[in-house]
């Protein structure tokens, strides 16, 4: 028996003008991915730096130097610092450029007042209006913040890790996300992009004052119970501890006026 193999028909012409076509379109596309991840990456690393007080409250940020320092564009620090400028962590003026905000106790309490009246109201509406799927995600995102270590061996023990701090963001949101109203999302989470760098400076001296995890179990036990009232009473114990303990902390040893390695800001 004789077999046949079979030979494609491979025409030699190509049309070359259709490859460029093709590369003009992948091209500018392939650069604003990258262009895309490279402000992504700006923002988290700047962000970062506000937050753990590397960059002290109060400090001029110059976009050109950090630009120039980092070996990127202007545009992508301008625009990674916009976005902090949009999430409270950084004071943007016409005059003086971009600055890391300033932190008073009475910012903080004015933060964490405005704060209960949001999120409490976001809660309310949640345990109302959130069906299955809204608990799902919530005892899901608990379940995920209850798993992630608040520290890690490579951070000294007063030092929030950036996972734990994202799980734990998610899941004050998670409670609040079945209110069905984005407009009122919005405003609880810039609210608590705000507060984060408050978080992270009250953490360094809350060691063994407060357990934490339990706050939130109890936080979640009440939002899938319905229970209204108790869960928007824990939830404005749990913003009003922070408080207590970053203010008790400013007043012995002035923590809003030194970065965490000790240094004078």
């Amino acid at each position: 028996m004789e077999f046949t193999c079979f030979q494609p028909t491979i025409s030699r012409k190509v049309d070359i003008s259709a490859l460029r076509g093709v590369v003009d379109i992948v091209e500018p596309v392939t650069s604003r991915i990258a262009a895309r991840s490279l402000t992504e990456a700006t923002y988290a690393a700047l962000r970062s730096d506000v937050i753990t007080g590397r960059v002290p409250p109060g400090t001029r940020l110059p976009a050109a130097q950090i630009a120039s320092e980092r070996g990127i564009s202007l545009n992508v620090v301008r625009e990674a610092l916009n976005r902090l400028a949009g999430e409270g962590l950084v004071i943007a003026s016409p005059q003086q450029g971009f600055a890391t905000a300033e932190l008073t106790a009475e910012d903080l309490e004015d933060l964490a007042e405005v704060r209960i009246l949001v999120e409490t109201e976001a809660l309310r509406k949640s345990m109302r209006r959130g069906g299955l799927s809204w608990e799902s995600e919530l005892v899901a995102a608990h379940y995920r913040l209850a798993r992630t270590p608040m520290t890690t061996p490579q951070l000294p023990p007063e030092a929030l890790s950036v996972e734990w701090m994202t799980a734990h963001s998610a899941f004050h949101l998670a409670t609040m996300s079945g209110c069905g109203s984005d407009r009122l999302m919005e405003i609880a989470e810039r609210l608590s992009e705000s507060a984060a760098i408050y978080r992270y400076r009250a953490r360094m001296y809350d060691l063994g004052k407060r357990d934490v995890a339990a706050e939130h179990q109890a936080i979640m036990n009440a939002v899938v119970a319905r229970d209204v009232d108790l869960a928007c009473r824990l939830h404005t114990e749990h913003l009003r501890r922070t408080v207590r303990i970053a203010g008790a902390a400013r007043h012995e040893v002035h923590a809003f006026d030194r970065s965490p390695d000790g240094s004078s800001t």
